[in-house]
C-alpha cells in the first residue's frame, strides 16, 4: 500500500472521530445543573390553622325567686317550654286518667335531688313512672339565685292522650264550676248558714288537696 494512500485514511479517521471528538469533551466541560428548588409547599402552610369557635356557651337557666311559691311558676313555665309536645291544649275535661301532687326537690344548680309524692295516683303506676321521667328530662331547673336548693309542690293533670297540664299554669277544667254552681243552686235553703252564705264543701270536689277531679 503507497504511502499517500495510508495518509488519505488517516485524514478520512480523523475527519469522522473529529466531530465526536468535540462533543465529548463540550460535554465534559459543561457544568452540571443545579437540582429544581421544590415547589411543595412550607410546613407552615400545610398545616391548617386552629379555628376559634365563636358559638357562645348555653345560658344555664337562672331562677330569682325568694320563696318556693315564686320558683313553682319559673319551674313549671320552665317544664311547658321543655316538654311542649306533650301538652294538653285549652281546658280539661271534667274526667282526667290521673291527677298527681308532687313534691320536687331542686339544688343549687338546678338539678332534681329528690322527688316525693303527697298524692299519687297509683291507680296508674305508668303514669307514675312518665311523670317521674319528665320530671328528670327537664333538667337542669332554673338554679334558684336567692335560695340554697328549693323545694316545691306542683299538681299534675294526666288527660288520658298522655298529655298534661300543670295545676301553676293550667287551663282550667270544664264542668268542675258549673257543677258546683248547680248542686249549690240545687241545695235547700235549710243547708245555709244563718248568714246566709254557702257551705265551701260544695263548690269542691272528692279530693279537698286540689280542685280537680
Amino acid at each position: 500500500m503507497s504511502r499517500s494512500l495510508v495518509r488519505r485514511k488517516r485524514v478520512v479517521s480523523l475527519a469522522v472521530l473529529a466531530p465526536a471528538l468535540c462533543m465529548f469533551l463540550q460535554a465534559c466541560n459543561q457544568a452540571p445543573r443545579a437540582p429544581e428548588a421544590s415547589k411543595t409547599l412550607p410546613p407552615q402552610a400545610l398545616t391548617p390553622q386552629a379555628t376559634v369557635d365563636t358559638t357562645p356557651p348555653p345560658s344555664h337557666p337562672i331562677s330569682a325567686a325568694r320563696t318556693p311559691g315564686e320558683y313553682r311558676l319559673h319551674a313549671a313555665r320552665h317544664v311547658y317550654e321543655y316538654h311542649a309536645p306533650h301538652l294538653y291544649s285549652g281546658p280539661l275535661p271534667p274526667l282526667l286518667q290521673a291527677v298527681g301532687v308532687l313534691n320536687i326537690e331542686i339544688g343549687t344548680q338546678g338539678e332534681v335531688r329528690g322527688l316525693n309524692w303527697l298524692r299519687a295516683p297509683t291507680h296508674v303506676p305508668e303514669v307514675m313512672h312518665q311523670i317521674e321521667q319528665l320530671v328528670h328530662r327537664a333538667a337542669p331547673y332554673p338554679a334558684p339565685l336567692h335560695l340554697p336548693g328549693v323545694t316545691y309542690t306542683d299538681t299534675w293533670l294526666w288527660h288520658q292522650s298522655g298529655r298534661f297540664q300543670l295545676h301553676t299554669l293550667s287551663e282550667g277544667q270544664l264542668g268542675v264550676v258549673e257543677t258546683a254552681a248547680t248542686a249549690e243552686s240545687k241545695r235547700p235553703a235549710t243547708r245555709r248558714s244563718a248568714a246566709g252564705q254557702t257551705s265551701g264543701k260544695t263548690a269542691k270536689c272528692a279530693h279537698p288537696a286540689t280542685d280537680y277531679c
